[in-house]
């Protein structure tokens, strides 16, 4: 999935620009960075790693909104007028380095300096369309097709093969992403294999050709 900063918007210059409002924050695998109910009194750029945005229903069961990468902003709820407390929580799928920028620096700084809030709109508006390209994917098409982008979305082009690397999640992860059983998610990744659109060798690698699964069978 491409980073949503445009790529005419300099991101270092930007952050530079937030002096003390901002600072260099380091997540392990599976630490939570936040949770739903606390405030919202910051936004977080990814500089390297992944994150996954969660919500959990009252009995506990949990649904995956978003996974993002490096070049993403998240958190970006705290910057509403009325400082709702936040909706998701934020979990680091793989070690993270993110940027800490403080609510009220960004404010001022998106107040100061119109091409930084254009390249930062643009940002937001870019992740808008694709949560509602996966809300489209989820109602248009077949639980396997929407495994299978679900897997494309998730990786990322490794240089010594033709494979992509895709970041790890769970069966169960995958599961709540695509909105299937994980028993179902098991067998479909049995068949990928087998089909030879994915495997494991140092890792999940995702074959291009698994754009061919047509969700028929």
């Amino acid at each position: 999935m491409p980073p949503s900063i445009s790529s005419s918007f300099n991101i270092q210059p930007f952050l530079g620009s937030l002096g003390p409002g901002r600072k260099t924050v380091v997540f392990r695998r599976r630490q939570i960075i936040f949770s739903v109910g606390d405030r919202s009194d910051s936004i977080y750029f990814i500089e390297s790693g992944s994150a996954k945005l969660t919500v959990t229903s009252a009995k506990g069961k949990e649904a995956l909104v978003a996974v993002l990468d490096g070049g993403r902003f998240f958190g970006e709820g705290a910057l509403d007028s009325d400082q709702l407390p936040r909706s998701t929580n934020a979990i680091a799928l793989t070690n993270l380095r993110a940027t800490r920028i403080e609510r009220e620096a960004m404010l001022h700084l998106l107040r100061a300096e119109g091409r930084a809030c254009h390249g930062f709109i643009s940002s937001l508006i870019r992740t808008a369309e694709e949560f509602k390209g996966e809300l489209a994917n989820n109602l248009l098409y077949a639980s396997e097709q929407r495994l299978a982008r679900a897997l494309c979305s998730l990786s990322h082009a490794d240089e010594h093969s033709g494979y992509q690397r895709a970041t790890a999640l769970s069966q169960q992860e995958l599961a709540n992403m695509v909105g299937i059983t994980r028993q179902r998610v098991n067998a479909l990744m049995k068949r990928f294999k087998k089909l030879g659109f994915i495997d494991y060798a140092g890792g999940l690698r995702v074959h291009g050709s698994i754009w061919n699964v047509t969700g028929e069978s």
